[in-house]
């Protein structure tokens, strides 16, 4: 699985962090005070990014970097 060079954003860094935690789209909506819509649109950019295909890659991801 090769990743992406271009960073995540600041934003999308938080809503991966969310996701790593098990949070739900609609409750990372509510702690972020964004829309649900923008949500899913910081998730896909996420995935496209680390070229991964669902929220549990995408968790993988976050947890094996921030072990290292």
């Amino acid at each position: 699985m090769s990743k992406s060079t271009k960073p995540l954003t600041k934003r999308e860094q938080e809503v991966l962090e969310a996701l790593a935690k098990g949070f739900l789209y609609k409750e990372i909506s509510q702690k972020l005070l964004i829309s649900l819509d923008t949500v899913k649109k910081h998730c896909k950019n996420i995935y496209q990014k680390l070229n991964v295909r669902n929220r549990t890659e995408a968790s993988n991801y976050f947890n094996s970097r921030k072990a290292a």
